[in-house]
């Protein structure tokens, strides 16, 4: 069932008479209100939106991770890699036996099909098989294209699982997690037809077959009669925004490339991605999403290669389609990788590594690629470091700490934009996926959430429920729960405003920014109860498996116009001046108790936004935090001893893999954005 956060909320209201001005031995009686509640009736639940399964490239099977999911949260959406594959989605692969291996591999598509079960053009891939005597032998294994999978073997394990007892109250469908044309990887769904009487993923296939990077197939779904147009209004809005770009995006005019019915080139091609996202808004406008993986992780964009996003790419995105590309999972899955979420300054990824769990575009400050905080040319020999990949500097994407973040810089324009978690679940890399230790990855819900908050509108169809909610912006994000309860809400003159809503005020009026967070004194699920390495630098000795809430930020930023594609600002990836940490609570000034209660009042002088984030590490900790709190690089860790005797010998003696995230825990929120009246 449902972790009932209904009462929570109910509890909160009833509470907010007696919340505290900074701090909880200050009573609301000075002035301040916490007005009407700011949520329609609902609760939060917790969900994720990407992992992996045998489909692509993970070890269980979509039935195996359906289940595993829906034990530890309420919504669960199942996606894999776009293009094809030859391991079949129904068997469990738990030592990849199936990636290993040639035609005489039990789990292949190739093994457990008829040849005449296949649709499309024909796909192999090719093995070269050793054998006893040494002789080599090549195989060829045929493959399956992703549209099928999601169209004939996917979605029906998913059915099942979410009909099975005790699961009547979860909500389960399928996604894709796309091979972007121009990009990595796109958590993406469009849930049409998942929860009809014939539950089917007809639309989401189609939409593989047009836009997935990798999909060759050009069978118009294998006789379906598919095809991948879009309206002469997109591909006119298209054409406009990218006049001007010098470096190569692809066709300009998107219907001009299409060879019957599709455009067949997969490198570089940012446009064929944009109209992607106008194609979803034209099939499906509400029950479609578009949230960019990992942004940070393959570094800045390169031309026909298939690599990283520009804040310019981002902003194209949400500039086509706002109520589907409305937010990026900055705070990226494989958070027990030895490089935390798989963020490496060897690929090199933007910033080079993760900031406390979360990319560089949401936790730190970062230049335009190629450039430094100045604006000129990166020198490798003076702004480069050890670990760090500077062969080309135009991949290159400097980071430091601060908040004046490109998510930030969004935010600034007055972009509805959010920010998301995941899990990325392949395996637990040296370790068998039941065991507890990890140095890849956590099952769904075992290690981050997004706490999203679900109002039953479509009881038919709750897939629709969860989008909607997820487009809201009412959702915060926590790792190793640091929190396990939050409300967040902005009130003035008796109305107030949720995460992802608008608060709409005249000049001078008072904003009351409420904050409300459940520090459960109880284990969390991370394996190891010794103390924290990080924070026995400080001399503290606190529990992995406890953490505590140390730090709180509130960050305000000034909401200015919106740029267009023909503005010079859009490639802008750093906030204004006016971003700013307006309000931090450390230690006792958080209160005592699980439940923190606090409040951060300003007058209303312009249009701004509010958002809060929260840690279990103190400013100042060596290695982890600078002297304002925010995270450093997380490649730092390198420098943390464990020297207990119940460290685990897979991390060598120093801070690294599951142990490091478990160490370093945050919660974010998203933001509210307060609005002058005209």
């Amino acid at each position: 069932m449902y972790s009932n956060k209904k009462q929570f909320v109910a509890a909160v209201a009833a509470a907010s008479t007696s919340l505290a001005v900074g701090v909880s031995s200050v009573a609301l009686s000075d002035g301040h209100s916490a007005g009407t509640s700011a949520n329609p009736q609902g609760e939060y639940r917790s969900g994720d939106f990407h992992n992996h399964t045998v489909c692509s490239d993970g070890t269980t099977s979509v039935r195996t991770l359906t289940r595993q999911s829906l034990d530890r949260q309420d919504w669960f959406i199942s996606v894999g890699h776009s293009g094809s594959g030859m391991r079949d989605c129904y068997i469990d692969d738990f030592l990849y036996h199936t990636r290993k291996g040639g035609g005489g591999t039990a789990g292949l598509w190739s093994n457990t099909r008829d040849p005449s079960d296949f649709k499309g053009d024909e796909k192999f891939t090719e093995f070269t098989i050793k054998n006893h005597d040494g002789t080599e032998v090549v195989q060829k294994v045929r493959n399956m294209w992703r549209w099928q999978m999601a169209q004939d073997y996917m979605l029906p394990q998913i059915v099942d699982v979410r009909e099975q007892p005790g699961n009547e109250d979860k909500v389960a469908f399928l996604g894709l997690e796309q091979s972007v044309p121009g990009h990595e990887h796109v958590s993406t769904s469009i849930i049409t037809g998942q929860y009809d009487a014939e539950p089917n993923a007809d639309l989401l296939a189609h939409y593989e077959y047009c836009f997935g990077r990798g999909d060759a197939d050009m069978s118009q779904g294998g006789g379906q009669g598919w095809t991948c147009e879009i309206s002469s209004e997109h591909n006119e809005m298209i054409i406009g925004m990218m006049e001007g770009r010098t470096d190569n995006q692809g066709v300009v005019d998107y219907n001009s490339s299409l060879v019957d019915g599709k455009n067949p080139i997969d490198n570089g091609e940012h446009v064929r991605g944009l109209a992607g996202v106008a194609w979803m808004k034209e099939k499906a406008p509400m029950e479609s999403m578009f949230v960019e993986a990992h942004v940070e992780r393959q570094g800045a964009y390169v031309p026909d290669g298939a690599k990283g996003f520009n804040v310019e790419h981002i902003r194209d995105y949400n500039e086509v389609a706002p109520d589907i590309a409305f937010g990026f999972e900055s705070q990226p899955g494989h958070q027990a990788v030895r490089t935390r979420g798989s963020y490496a300054g060897k690929r090199p990824t933007a910033g080079f590594w993760t900031y406390g769990g979360t990319g560089a575009y949401s936790a730190a400050e970062i230049t335009k690629p190629g450039l430094d905080f100045d604006g000129n040319p990166i020198n490798p020999e003076t702004q480069c470091f050890e670990g760090e990949n500077c062969d080309d500097i135009s991949r290159v994407v400097l980071a430091r700490p601060g908040v004046r973040t490109l998510w930030d810089a969004m935010l600034s324009e007055g972009r509805r934009f959010w920010f998301f978690g995941s899990s990325d679940w392949h395996s637990r890399g040296s370790f068998g996926p039941l065991d507890y230790e990890s140095t890849v990855d956590f099952w769904p819900g075992e290690y981050q959430h997004n706490w999203t908050y679900v109002v039953d509108n479509n009881l038919e169809n709750p897939a629709r429920d969860v989008v909607d909610a997820l487009r809201s912006g009412n959702t915060y994000v926590t790792q190793g729960d640091i929190v396990t309860d939050l409300e967040f809400k902005a009130c003035s003159n008796g109305v107030c405003a949720p995460m992802g809503g608008e608060l709409m005020v005249s000049k001078g009026d008072i904003v009351d920014v409420f904050l409300t967070v459940t520090d459960p004194d109880q284990p969390n699920n991370s394996p190891y109860h010794f103390n924290n390495p990080s924070l026995l630098q400080i001399g503290q000795a606190i529990p992995l498996s406890n953490p505590k809430l140390v730090h709180v930020d509130m960050i305000t930023g000034v909401v200015g116009q919106k740029f267009t594609p023909q503005d010079e600002e859009y490639f802008d990836p750093m906030a204004p001046e006016t971003t700013k940490i307006a309000k931090q609570w450390a230690g006792d000034e958080l209160g005592e108790g699980e439940v923190k209660k606090l409040v951060y009042s300003f007058v209303a002088e312009t249009n701004s936004y509010v958002r809060s984030r929260g840690s279990n590490i103190p400013a100042g900790t060596p290695n982890e935090r600078d002297m304002n709190g925010n995270p450093l690089p997380d490649n730092l860790s390198d420098n943390i001893a464990c020297t207990d005797p119940a460290c685990p010998p897979h991390i060598n003696g120093y801070l690294d893999a599951d142990v490091e995230a478990w160490a370093d825990v945050f919660f974010y929120t998203n933001p509210i954005f307060i609005s002058l009246k005209s």
